[in-house]
């Protein structure tokens, strides 16, 4: 279901307060955001937010603050904002929402696109976070990963993972729970490899030792500094003569020649809901179960597969639900 769609909902929908005064007669409610860094499924989340938010009628005034990958300007920027006062902070992805954590205990926060808000150690487990804290999570199980990987690489048993040790908070969530599936005894035979580059300036290198590990593809996870430079990574990869894989949203649409995403304004107009649900009914933040998109996006990108001179198998177009053919150059 698209943003807007479920924004529409929103209006219809049972959350209105029975015998409450008109919108227009409301005193406006003053939301704050957090922006960790400008990640395109944090952005996307956020657009989410102002539509849904838009289109419930609500009187709101949204303070969107930017970190800008700063953890002291972050600490700073919820202070200010907690000192406006403001009624509610929506916190835009995971590092975001483990700041809000750590600095915000006498506010709601309500959080999105956090990959694996339990393995982060943001809350014990799914059913709540048993504070002020709730908010939804754009996880999709390994399983299923794993699964599209396959298909996009037919007879997969070396798989490559690029991340970074600046930016690699959700992409060790990913990797994790990757681990833990293969470690089952009747988990598929495919071994991991992983590389860590230190900056920019590492990438190609680091890509270059995974290619002497003889992986058959590359996953680009969660890891902002790897899908900031997917160029890079991808001119490289194509060197090597490996296909990347994805389970980010750049990642798939800038680089890799197949993936999945969940969609992320859907997701963020669903923390609306959340947000609607505290500051209208007066639900406590800690009692609402961690949100997970039931959906997400299979993504062919033929025109990555066509620079990196590799052929997508016909059962992987055959299910997927997004093929795209615009050249990468041209998506950044």
């Amino acid at each position: 279901m698209r943003a807007w769609t479920l924004a529409a909902v929103i209006v219809a929908s049972s959350l209105f307060v029975p015998g409450a005064v008109f919108a227009q007669e409301r005193a406006p409610w003053r939301i704050g955001v957090l922006v960790w860094h400008r990640s395109p499924n944090d952005l996307q989340a956020l657009d989410g937010i102002r539509n849904a938010l838009r289109v419930s009628g609500r009187p709101h005034a949204l303070e969107i603050v930017e970190a800008d990958s700063d953890e002291a300007r972050a600490a700073t920027l919820l202070a200010e904002l907690r000192a406006r006062p403001v009624d509610l902070i929506f916190a835009m992805g995971t590092q975001a929402a483990l700041l809000c954590k750590q600095h915000v205990t006498d506010l709601p926060v309500v959080f999105t696109a956090v990959t694996n808000p339990v393995e982060s150690k943001l809350v014990p487990d799914w059913s709540g976070s048993g504070g002020n804290l709730a908010g939804n999570s754009n996880w999709i199980e390994p399983q299923t990963v794993l699964d599209v990987f396959r298909l996009a690489v037919p007879g997969l048993t070396r798989l490559g993972v690029l991340r970074s040790t600046s930016t690699g908070v959700v992409s060790a969530a990913e990797l994790a729970a990757m681990r833990a599936l293969l470690a089952g005894s009747d988990a598929p035979k495919v071994a991991l490899h992983e590389e860590l580059a230190r900056d920019v300036a590492d990438l190609d290198a680091a890509v270059a030792r995974l290619a002497a590990a003889k992986v058959e593809a590359i996953w680009i996870p969660i890891d902002f500094l790897v899908y900031e430079n997917i160029g890079r990574v991808a001119d490289a990869a194509r060197a090597q003569g490996v296909p990347l894989v994805s389970s980010s949203l750049r990642g798939v649409t800038e680089g890799a020649v197949a993936g999945l995403v969940v969609d992320y304004e859907t997701l963020g107009a669903r923390a609306v809901l959340i947000a609607l649900d505290v500051l209208e009914r007066g639900r406590e933040p800690r009692a609402i179960p961690i949100g997970r998109m039931a959906g997400y996006q299979v993504v062919v990108n033929l025109a990555a597969a066509r620079r990196a001179n590799y052929e997508v198998p016909l059962p992987m177009l055959a299910v997927a639900d997004l093929i795209l053919d615009v050249d990468p150059k041209e998506a950044r």
